[in-house]
């Protein structure tokens, strides 16, 4: 069994199709069914811009309380 070559299925399956600006040569990581590796590409389970929305709205309200409670405070409450 000694220097046997590996011959595992990650060795042999087909490489990310990303080249790298600077120095030109490919990505060595395995690629994923579109073609690219999870750093290039592969991994997106969500549409972008979904949460992005969210949190801008939620930003939005959390920013307009905090506006309401500085109102309050200078009007006298205490309490606030």
């Amino acid at each position: 069994m000694k220097n046997e070559k590996v011959t595992h299925p990650m060795h042999n399956s087909p490489r990310c199709g990303a080249y790298a600006r600077t120095t030109g040569f490919p990505c060595k990581s395995p690629a994923m069914k579109n073609g690219r590796c999870r750093m290039h590409g592969g991994k997106t389970p969500i549409k972008h811009g979904l949460r992005s929305k969210f949190f801008k709205r939620q930003q939005a309200e959390i920013k307009e309380l905090l506006q309401r409670l500085r109102l309050k405070k200078d009007m006298g409450y205490k309490n606030i």
